[in-house]
């Protein structure tokens, strides 16, 4: 079996009273999970939308994009790419983190990535970009 990508992007359902702890969790989920199924990737989340890419085995990722599109703080999911690689693009994240916030905000307009234009609106290949740009800023 080969390495795939996959990107999706979603709404997010979480409500603002909570929805640091609910992406903390997110994420110490996906760390644990990841590392077991060696799966790596990242996360981008705004105030309203989750785009994320992963990073693996077919049947690993696969499985990993089931349980997400499962989970009930996903809404509207859409898979936007899902293709064989030869490496990956974020071999040091099992699962990196980039919220939009008054730190990252500019950059995530570079990529296009506004409340106007969220994160579902944007191409793949531009989210791949982004979250390209943010991981190597936070490696």
């Amino acid at each position: 079996m080969g390495l795939i990508r996959l990107v999706y992007a979603s709404e997010s359902r979480l409500v603002e009273a909570n929805r640091h702890s609910e992406i903390d969790r997110i994420i110490e989920s996906a760390r644990r999970l990841n590392t077991i199924h060696d799966i790596t990737g990242f996360l981008l989340s705004t105030e309203s939308a989750f785009a994320q890419v992963l990073e693996g085995e077919s049947s690993t990722v696969a499985e990993t994009y089931g349980r997400i599109v499962a989970d009930p703080r996903h809404g509207a999911i859409r898979l936007l790419a899902e293709h064989p690689i030869d490496q990956r693009s974020f071999p040091q994240w099992s699962m990196g983190l980039a919220e939009r916030n008054e730190t990252t905000s500019f950059i995530f307009g570079l990529y296009g990535v506004t409340p106007e234009n969220d994160l579902p609106q944007q191409p793949a290949d531009v989210l791949i970009d982004l979250a390209g740009e943010l991981s190597r800023q936070r490696a």
